[in-house]
């Protein structure tokens, strides 16, 4: 899922700018636009990208990139990153944090025209979920290798993504794709896999069954051995109260 944000400045800026660039402080007006697109939802520890557009308007710019969130862990890069415009589109390359979380990217584009100094903000936030990994095995029988292989699937009907891989002739490849599931109810879950190729196949069956289970599932299995232990404990300790009592001595008066 990919969100764009476009923002659009016509009109009056006020100028705020560092002390490099202290005699640029007056009033000015901009026209022109700024897009920064990237993915509003990854899985945990996924690497991603976010790209900044500028029109070719400016003389000069940069963007920052700030990454900020409650839980960072496992994130990469937890610094600012600069970069220096080009008039080509910019990517910042990201790996999102390893527990479920709203990543906040905060972006900075500072550019001069004029001899003014323009400032563009925008803060993006980022839904850092728990994935569910699907999987299919696939068979290239051809003689001709196959590029360009698009793997879709879906979850009990629902499409929910899709791989593009690459298969050599006359072999099997693994194929995976992280669904943003976030966390599961306990149930079972129907995946069912589509090819856009008749001569690639698959493998082990083109459908199967996801169990979500609450909790470990060996659990049932420790509570009934409890069950019994304490079972058995109680048994024994009627047992020897009985004997005892039957084989206490008679005191005769």
């Amino acid at each position: 899922m990919n969100k764009q944000v476009t923002f659009v400045v016509i009109g009056l800026i006020f100028i705020m700018a560092f002390s490099t660039y202290a005699s640029a402080t007056n009033i000015s007006i901009a026209s022109g636009s700024i897009t920064i697109s990237g993915p509003s939802q990854v899985a945990e520890g996924s690497n991603f990208t976010y790209t900044v557009n500028v029109e070719h308007i400016f003389t000069e710019y940069q963007i920052v990139m700030i990454p900020t969130g409650y839980n960072l862990t496992g994130a990469s890069p937890v610094s600012p990153q600069y970069i220096n415009g080009t008039f080509a589109p910019i990517t910042f390359n990201m790996t999102a944090p390893t527990v479920t979380t709203t990543l906040l990217l905060f972006f900075q584009v500072r550019a001069s025209l004029g001899g003014s100094i323009f400032y563009y903000n925008e803060t993006v936030p980022v839904s850092v979920v728990k994935y569910t990994l699907l999987h299919a095995v696939i068979k290239n029988p051809s003689k001709f290798a196959v590029d360009g292989l698009n793997v879709s699937f879906y979850v009990n009907g629902k499409y929910v993504g899709s791989s593009d891989v690459n298969i050599t002739a006359n072999s099997t490849k693994n194929v995976t794709y992280k669904w943003l599931s976030g966390t599961l109810s306990p149930g079972i879950y129907t995946v069912t896999i589509n090819i856009n190729n008749s001569i690639v196949r698959f493998v082990n069956g083109s459908a199967y069954d996801l169990k979500i289970q609450s909790g470990n599932p060996n659990m049932n299995y420790i509570y009934a051995g409890i069950i019994a232990f304490l079972i058995i404990i109680i048994v024994v300790i009627f047992i020897g109260s009985y004997y005892s009592r039957r084989n206490k001595p008679k005191w005769k008066k």
